[in-house]
């Protein structure tokens, strides 16, 4: 290969390299640029969840869970804060429920009035 062949390809080869670096922190920069929010999340986030659709999801997910469906918990909600009553087995089978149901959309507090069934 001659002196100028070299020559030329070795610019052709640091002119690949360079655009494919300002590609890649063009690219950073749009990727560190957060993007605004879809407005349907925004609706989504701005609506409120009734506290009947609070406690609807409540029941359902307790129902779903195959070890709390038959335990005997009552679900009651007042402007997001639900209250638990009833009885659990164990207090990991109420510890399970309340996490359980701090899970559900629109939930603000849980506040946790099971007893755990004594054994006999």
């Amino acid at each position: 290969m001659t002196m100028q062949k070299s020559k030329l390809l070795n610019s052709l080869v640091a002119i690949a390299l360079l655009s494919g670096a300002s590609m890649s922190a063009s690219y950073a920069a749009e990727a560190a640029t957060p993007a605004a929010p879809a407005q349907s999340t925004q609706l989504a986030a701005n609506a409120a969840v009734t506290d009947e659709a609070i406690t609807s999801s409540a029941k359902a997910a307790l129902g779903a869970d195959p070890q709390l469906a038959a335990l005997p918990v009552s679900v009651s909600v007042k402007k997001g804060v639900v209250l638990l009553s009833g009885e659990v087995p164990s207090a990991e089978a109420g510890d399970r429920v309340v996490q359980l149901v701090a899970s559900v959309a629109g939930v603000k507090e849980v506040k946790n009035d099971l007893k755990v069934k004594a054994a006999g």
